[in-house]
C-alpha cells in the first residue's frame, strides 16, 4: 500500500508541474491601476441585476469612462 501511495504521489507532483508550466505559458502580468486613471466599466457580470429590463439586446456592454478615486486592494 505504501509503494502505491509513493508512486501516486510522484505522478501527481509531476502532473502538477506540467499543468503549472502549461498555465503559466499564457499568463500575463496584472494591470496596475493608479488613482486618477480612467477606465471603462464593464457590465458583463452585472447583467443579472438588469434581468427585468425590457431592452436587453440594446443594453450597452460598456457604460462610460470612470475615474479611479481609491484603490482597495
Amino acid at each position: 500500500m505504501k509503494k502505491i501511495y509513493k508512486k501516486v504521489k510522484v505522478v501527481l507532483k509531476k502532473l502538477q508541474k506540467e499543468i503549472k508550466k502549461y498555465m503559466d505559458k499564457n499568463r500575463k502580468e496584472a494591470v496596475k491601476y493608479r488613482m486618477g486613471n480612467k477606465m471603462l466599466l464593464s457590465i458583463k457580470d452585472l447583467m443579472w441585476q438588469m434581468r427585468n429590463m425590457e431592452t436587453k439586446k440594446l443594453t450597452e456592454k460598456l457604460l462610460e469612462l470612470y475615474k479611479i478615486k481609491k484603490i482597495i486592494s
